[in-house]
């Protein structure tokens, strides 16, 4: 798999990180063409008899009765329990996933793993700590609570370190998880978010305008910056992947 992180703007914005977005373009595609369904057909009245007609004639043409009505649609599927809060993200949906915008994040209780791992193994590494700590919450009877997530804690140009994992439901008590899984809570504060829509193959180029409108813009962030996945992708070069990217105001 081609290196996306690896070019030296990519660098740069992971060294400086204090940047934003200025061509709106740059980013995400834009909201899917809406469907219009075919107009319901008119009924035709029935025929009138002419008048003076011979009553035999009336007789043997009867008006034909009229069609049954179409059975109604069966009513959508309703969404499984929990499904709704296990899609849920940090924030609402923007208006316009082409132009970045700012917003402020509630802390939500986390579980989570850290670790360390090459650029080369980025996207494989993200897939495989979001499953085992699915599969210890699932364990563990902990509901999923949003869409999982990597927080890239420190970078440098061959490797990160990160903290991968889900939202949850508050658990009561002291819940029975692995020793590495950590619990906690997400990023919060003020943001700016960014989406990529596209192979995680091309983020680079996301992050370049992503650095280009924090500069453009004299915005300051931490260094630490936050992947929100909103669909599950495995394949690096699938284009149907969206991320949300939230740089958090220092």
């Amino acid at each position: 798999m081609r290196n996306p992180m690896k070019t030296s703007q990519y660098r740069w914005f992971l060294s400086r990180f204090g940047l934003t977005l200025v061509a709106a373009g740059l980013l995400a595609a834009g909201p899917a063409a809406a469907l219009s369904g075919p107009r319901p057909a008119i009924a035709s009245e029935a025929a009138r008899p002419v008048p003076g007609a011979p009553a035999l004639r009336q007789a043997q043409a009867p008006s034909p009765a009229p069609a049954p009505s179409p059975a109604p649609a069966p009513p959508a599927p309703a969404p499984k329990q929990g499904e709704d809060a296990a899609n849920a993200t940090l924030g609402p949906p923007p208006a316009d996933p082409g132009t970045p915008d700012e917003l402020t994040i509630a802390p939500k209780p986390e579980a989570y793993v850290e670790g360390e791992a090459s650029w080369d193994d980025a996207l494989t590494t993200i897939r495989d700590a979001q499953k085992k700590v699915k599969d210890a919450l699932d364990k563990a009877g902990i509901k999923i609570a949003g869409r999982p997530l990597t927080l890239f804690v420190k970078t440098a140009d061959d490797k990160f370190s990160y903290e991968i994992g889900y939202p949850i439901e508050a658990a009561g008590g002291q819940p029975t998880l692995p020793p590495d899984i950590k619990l906690g809570t997400t990023p919060s504060g003020a943001a700016v978010r960014f989406t990529h829509h596209g192979a995680y193959d091309d983020i680079d180029g996301t992050y370049e305008a992503i650095t280009i409108d924090l500069d453009a813009k004299g915005i300051q962030v931490n260094d630490a910056f936050l992947e929100e996945y909103i669909n599950d992708v495995a394949d690096s070069q699938d284009a149907n992947l969206e991320i949300y990217i939230y740089v958090f105001k220092k």
